[in-house]
This record gives structure tokens, sequence and C-alpha cells, in this order.
């Protein structure tokens, strides 16, 4: 399985279509990254 981990912000555009609906993430602000990543991670390796 892949999962795509974006911080751009028109990527909502294609990554649907290339990733599937639950396979993505996108971070509208990279400041946002260290908050985000520990519960993207989790999710990913239950």
């Amino acid at each position: 399985m892949s999962y795509y981990l974006t911080l751009d912000r028109n990527a909502d555009r294609y990554v649907k279509r290339i990733f599937g609906v639950n396979n993505y993430t996108i971070i509208d602000h990279v400041e946002r990254l260290p908050e985000k990543l520990p519960t993207l991670f989790a999710s990913l390796t239950r």
C-alpha cells in the first residue's frame, strides 16, 4: 500500500485520483507538520 503526504495546497486536484480516497494527507501549512505527523503515523501503523 502507498500513502502520500504532501504540502501542496493544490494537491486535492490530483491525489485522490492517483492514491485513492483515504490514501493521502494534504498539510496546508508546513508549520503544522510536526503536529500532524504523530497522529498520521499512528493511524498508518495500526
